[in-house]
């Protein structure tokens, strides 16, 4: 069956729609691999939005006290200097040649080569966890890719994927005050668009069980509040710093508050990102 569905954007020639056989948006026609790679290898030049990376090793480790960790998009490997500080063995691919270098310059072990051939060179290898964060919106296969990370992690593995949270109530509510278009629609960049439903049935039905949900904060609050990043990017990292501080003072004093807030903004599908640990079942 091919996919179909209603179709939710246009830009340029291509469509995004909500796919009936996938289970989530994404773009049609879809991006060759070749395509993707030369983008990501020489012009992406994004950072993951996330800096709680100790917040997430000492998760993890209440489940898993240590082992070998796979970071597959490492970026520049900051999450993975948490992981090595913590004492796990770390390993890391990351696509992008600047970014690869930078990953190496912090200790950690990285693989500047694309993810399906990483895979092959490394199908028997068996990972304790395995991060995939800010990854699943750029695959073409999102269902492919997740049941050749099931089989690359050690019985009992943890897999912690991070998806941005687009089309999400607050985007939209955005979108309509201001009569603009979907801002978060970046192709080829983004390729597939997920919320809670999506990914929790594309996490299970890959064989996983889901342990936490959880959401980043919902960054879309300070556009509906006036401070229009979009319109105005300067903006921007003013605003990340207040969430910073938040979260520090949080996580400082009281941060119980912090996982309940996020896992209870996660039921309302209202954050940036949704974020899910699950285990290998």
């Amino acid at each position: 069956m091919t996919c179909h569905g209603k179709v939710i954007y246009t830009q340029g020639q291509r469509e995004v729609i909500a796919c009936e056989k996938c289970g989530y948006h994404h773009v049609l026609p879809m991006y060759t691999e070749t395509e993707l790679e030369t983008f990501y290898e020489n012009h992406y030049a994004e950072s993951t939005p996330s800096h709680l990376f100790a917040q997430k090793v000492l998760r993890i480790s209440k489940v898993k006290p240590g082992g070998r960790v796979l970071d597959i998009g490492c970026w520049d490997g900051t999450q993975l200097a948490y992981f090595k500080e913590a004492g796990w063995d770390c390993t890391g691919t990351e696509l992008n040649k600047k970014a690869a270098r930078e990953a190496e310059k912090k200790g950690v072990q990285v693989y500047q080569i694309s993810i399906r051939a990483f895979f092959d060179r490394f199908a028997d290898e068996r990972w304790d966890v395995i991060n995939v964060a800010y990854i699943l919106e750029h695959i073409p296969a999102p269902r492919e890719f997740l049941a050749r990370i099931h089989g690359n992690l050690a019985v009992g593995g943890i897999l912690v994927i991070e998806v941005p949270n687009d089309f999400s109530p607050l985007q939209i509510a955005y979108t309509r005050h201001q009569a603009t278009d979907p801002y978060w629609v970046t192709l080829p960049d983004h390729l597939n668009y997920f919320d809670t439903q999506s990914l929790e049935s594309l996490a299970v039905d890959s064989g996983f069980e889901i342990l936490v949900k959880e959401v980043s904060f919902p960054m879309e609050l300070f556009l509906l509040m006036g401070d229009d990043y979009v319109k105005d990017r300067s903006i921007g990292p003013g605003c990340f710093q207040k969430v910073v501080k938040m979260e520090e003072a949080l996580l400082k004093n009281n941060p119980e508050v912090l996982g309940d807030m996020y896992a209870a903004l996660y039921t309302a599908g209202i954050g940036r990102s949704l974020i899910l640990y699950c285990r290998k079942s």
